[in-house]
């Protein structure tokens, strides 16, 4: 005759408390590399949109830009039209077109001319949020921020004083550098190059974050 095995109250009790106590081990050991992951998902997540954006710029024959804020996890991607991109889109049928000989040239002005790319915002994995943006300056960059009226262009009034990464049509970019962090797994920076447009991803820097 078979006996049924089962538990007693006793032994469910020293079940459950064994299991505590292992999760209670583990999960601190395993925070740090979902936080890790999150961070090297978000370099590579913004590595991709900065692909896409330099092809749309080429596509659309217009600049792109992106734009961030310092200590939040959103990036704002928009394009922005120039006297040259309009011109270049209408075939250069203006009258103005002789005129210009490329984007260092250029006036770069506002202008009411409709865009088929839309504005778009990305958003970082949990507890990703950039720590700094640095561009390059360069001639063109100085000067569609001196057409805009400030030596340093910040199109969107809404985003803290941080400098565009601007995407060129021609395939170039901004020469940047986007510090994204963790606040208990480091840090990653995502490089872009400015003449070939390559946007590489650097090591996760586990140096301590300072809050």
């Amino acid at each position: 005759m078979r006996h049924r095995i089962a538990f007693t109250l006793l032994e469910l009790l020293l079940t459950l408390a064994i299991f505590a106590a292992m999760t209670a081990v583990i999960i601190p050991k395993l925070a740090p590399l979902l936080g890790e992951q999150n961070l090297v998902r978000a370099a590579e997540q913004l590595r991709i949109e900065m692909t896409r954006m330099r092809i749309e710029a080429m596509r659309g024959g217009q600049v792109m830009i992106v734009q961030g804020e310092i200590g939040t996890s959103t990036l704002q991607v928009k394009p922005y039209i120039s006297a040259s991109d309009a011109i270049e889109t209408v075939g250069g049928s203006n009258s103005q077109s002789g005129l210009l000989t490329g984007a260092d040239q250029a006036a770069v002005v506002a202008m009411p001319f409709e865009s088929e790319v839309e504005e778009k915002t990305i958003d970082l994995p949990e507890e990703v949020t950039i720590e700094s943006i640095v561009v390059v300056s360069s001639a063109r960059s100085f000067q569609m921020g001196q057409e805009t009226g400030s030596g340093q262009m910040t199109l969107d009034p809404t985003i803290a004083s941080t400098s565009p990464i601007l995407f060129y049509a021609d395939g170039t970019t901004s020469t940047a550098a986007v510090t994204l962090t963790h606040p208990t797994s480091g840090r990653v920076t995502v490089k872009l190059r400015g003449i070939t447009g390559e946007s590489t991803i650097g090591e996760v820097s586990l140096s301590e974050v300072i809050p």
